[in-house]
């Protein structure tokens, strides 16, 4: 057990809260307006101030362009606040201040070049109900934004560059930009030219990105337990094994050659509500950030049913942490084992324990968060490849045994479906049916619910099926196909016998009758390149949320009206997989979790550690 050094957050003096007395309490006030005093509703005003906690604080003003945030620790500077809504741009504010409030008057005025506002989602051209946008989206979001920055960089410099030249020019930049030394350019080796440069140069990057899959951190250290050299690696790097298949590179790579721009300067033509949808937020909504100041990849968190604390892992650096929010103090703890363990999916259960897929070493964690003691649980015998990944989570999120005693967990790496048994240990597989075409690896079984009172654990193929084992038999008894590209993902179940699947490419939702295994409804939502990552049933608030990888929001579907809505997070370039509920404060909980890992650009971020934070959502109803 590790404590983070208290230099890394802020100090007592600094915060709002402390054993629950308020120190201070500073509010911020105001009302957004045009130049001709009419109200301008859903502008995020964040506060973003290094030296307390949270790290940053947003609301949005209402209809009438009013807005408050308070229980600040003080009067923020006024670069420290931040007026953001697309389509618009802040030109003066006023302000009247007294000791413990200030109130501001901000004019904003309409522009048409929106090009340094819009989502990523926004960048892709091409008919969106194509198989080729939603192969595109579904396979190039995967681990960062398809328009992220560093993509939008490559791009520029490609487009700026004589033809003959764009293909070395593409590969050398996205060795520089990735942070990989580039020496002997291992995914460069064989492969048919083209007589299309563009066309080229995005095939270089696609074999670039199958060899730099297999690594990461800030060292770039082989994940999945693999060796250079091995059969498995071999395998991974090789086009028709790897993530990356020649079928679908066939389709992608002449559409991103197409319909993805070179130019980035501008954007015009974009209105948020009609291509984003209707904004949830109100003036009760507030959105918080907590730094993690350690450059790691924050890829999950937990919420664990009587602790206080807000459970997380860093996948990189082998160690699971405890943030307490109203301090911001961190503990925490090394995932034991032998060599790297990679700490990768994460989920409760109603007993207060978490457990902890490690993809290095294909072990299964237990963490005990009231005796904070460890228990792991190894792989089968003789296991010598595999991605232990998601569990089978309730309609809860937490990890539910089924008759038998036994825990449910994807393996990404073999299309298997395990199912360990918590007081013994062991470990049986089963198999899963593959999509004509698909091979074990490519078809990546991923998200997985359980529902115990039909015997039944639920699993997704990002490229495949939806499906249903029966647990009293361990047989496979149900199979939903779905279309190339749709890209079913991490799934959600309610207690009324409807599963709901995220699909990625598509970005919609799908509703699924557990009784009859029939696929009742898809929704649009209306970001049609967000892909919804994973989605979360929100009994109180009758809602589904959505986690979106690229289009910088969370959405919310309303389940009886049949209604998308979105609220807007901090900051661009949010990447999230997963949102946690919890279930007494009805908050939601997400993190940032883009690839590549470590430091950002502070200038243009506001702070190095960008891409290392929680976040807490209060939607405000």
């Amino acid at each position: 057990m590790r404590h983070l050094p208290k230099f890394f957050f802020a100090t007592l003096s600094t915060l709002c809260l402390v054993g629950g007395a308020k120190l201070q309490a500073f509010e911020l006030t105001g009302r957004t307006v045009d130049s001709q005093g009419a109200p301008v509703p859903h502008v995020r005003i964040r506060v973003a101030t290094p030296e307390t906690v949270p790290y940053s604080s947003s609301v949005f003003s209402d209809a009438s362009g009013r807005f408050t945030l308070s229980g600040l620790s003080t009067e923020p500077k006024e670069d420290e606040i931040n007026f953001f809504r697309i389509g618009w741009n802040p030109t003066g504010h006023k302000i009247d201040r007294s000791p413990d409030a200030a109130n501001y008057e901000v004019k904003l005025e309409r522009i048409d070049n929106v090009a340094h506002q819009i989502p990523p989602s926004a960048w892709l051209g091409g008919d969106k109900s194509s198989e080729q946008y939603a192969l595109s989206n579904l396979q190039c979001s995967n681990c960062h934004q398809l328009a992220a920055k560093r993509v939008r960089a490559f791009a520029s410099k490609l487009a700026a560059l004589p033809a003959s030249d764009r293909a070395e020019a593409w590969l050398e930049r996205a060795a520089t930009d990735l942070a990989y030394d580039g020496q002997d350019k291992p995914w460069a080796d064989g492969g048919e030219k083209t007589d299309h440069p563009r066309v080229e140069a995005w095939e270089n990057m696609v074999q670039y990105m199958r060899f730099v899959t297999l690594r990461l951190g800030e060292n770039q250290e082989l994940r999945w337990g693999l060796e250079e050299g091995s059969p498995f690696y071999d395998a991974l790097l090789s086009p028709e094994t790897s993530l990356f298949s020649p079928a679908d590179m066939a389709v992608i790579v002449p559409n991103l050659a197409l319909n993805f721009p070179g130019n980035f300067d501008t954007f015009v033509g974009y209105d948020d509500v009609v291509e984003l949808g209707n904004y949830g937020v109100s003036t009760d909504t507030r959105i918080d950030e907590f730094v993690l100041p350690t450059f790691g990849w924050t890829r999950e968190l937990a919420i664990a049913p009587g602790s206080d604390l807000v459970w997380f892992i860093e996948t990189d650096k082998d160690r699971l942490g405890g943030l307490n929010p109203n301090d911001g103090s961190v503990i925490w703890f090394d995932v034991p084992g032998d060599g790297p363990q990679g700490p990768h999916t994460m989920n409760a259960d109603a007993q207060g324990n978490l457990w902890i897929a490690l993809e290095n070493s294909f072990h299964i964690a237990r963490f005990n968060t009231k005796s904070r003691q460890w228990r792991t649980y190894p792989p089968p015998a003789n296991t010598d490849f595999g991605v232990t990944h998601d569990f089978a989570y309730n309609s809860d999120r937490h990890v539910e045994t089924d008759a038998n005693g036994r825990i449910w967990i994807t393996d990404m790496g073999k299309n298997e479906l395990w199912a360990l048994n918590v007081e013994t240990g062991e470990i049986e597989k089963f198999g899963q049916p593959l999509s004509p075409g698909e091979s074990h690896f490519h078809s990546l079984l991923y998200g997985a619910a359980i529902e115990t009172s039909k015997d039944r654990v639920w699993w997704a193929q990002l490229y495949g099926y939806v499906g249903a084992v029966d647990t009293t038999t361990d047989r496979t008894d149900r199979i939903i196909p779905f279309e190339k590209g749709a890209g079913p993902r991490r799934l959600a179940i309610g207690d009324d016998g409807i599963l709901w699947v995220p699909l990625n490419g598509k970005a919609q939702l799908a509703r699924v009758n557990t009784d009859t295994g029939v696929v009742e409804a898809r929704y649009q939502i209306p970001d049609q390149g967000s892909t919804p990552y994973g989605v979360t049933v929100d009994k109180k608030r009758k809602a589904v949320w959505a986690a979106t990888s690229n289009s910088d929001r969370v959405y919310r579907f309303d389940i009886e009206t049949e209604q998308w809505s979105h609220y807007p997070l901090p900051r661009q370039e949010s990447f999230i997989r997963m949102i946690e509920l919890d279930p007494v404060t009805g908050d939601l909980w997400t993190t940032y979790s883009s690839l590549p890992v470590g430091r950002r650009d502070a200038e243009t971020d506001g702070t190095e550690s960008a891409n290392n934070m929680l976040v807490r959502i209060r939607p405000g109803d």
